[in-house]
């Protein structure tokens, strides 16, 4: 028998961390961990009817198949009230893989670069250059999206 995870209430907006770094004795207590990501995993594990457990075992799994670190329910409940930091690039890939979405939104939420893209950049000095001049223009969603369609009909 599978009883339905419940609903839980979102969690406040950000997380205010209280860290003292061992290395050098500094003690931080203003480092905020935005909740968008987590709130974000949350609604997508509820919509597909996953516990935690079930997520990170999938998200674990993948992982290791892959050579990677494990991925565990621990880990997941610290990101969903976000407790901690977003995953790595993979451990989002996998995230959106599991759950099914489009993987580029959570790279965003989790203010990380899409791996290709990052590929791109690397690669190409015009790239770099195109995406320095565009940002520098301060463009309007809409202006990106103009853009975008314009270098479709070109190509």
């Amino acid at each position: 028998m599978r009883i339905a995870p419940q609903r839980l209430q979102p969690p406040q907006s950000s997380v205010i961390l209280d860290l003292t770094f061992k290395s050098t004795g500094v003690r931080s207590s203003s480092m905020a961990i935005p909740q968008a990501f987590g709130q974000r995993i949350r609604a997508l594990r509820l919509a597909k009817i996953l516990t935690q457990r079930e997520l990170a075992d999938q998200v674990g799994r993948r992982l290791k198949d892959e050579d990677r670190r494990g991925f565990d329910v621990t880990y997941l409940s610290k990101i969903e009230n976000g407790r901690v930091l977003p995953p790595s690039v993979a451990a989002i890939l996998q995230l959106a893989a599991v759950l099914e979405i489009n993987s580029d939104e959570l790279l965003a939420l989790a203010g990380k670069v899409p791996p290709d893209v990052g590929e791109a950049l690397k690669k190409s000095p015009g790239a770099r250059a195109f995406y320095r001049s565009a940002a520098n223009l301060g463009l309007s969603e809409k202006d990106w999206y103009g853009l975008l369609d314009r270098l479709k009909t070109q190509g």
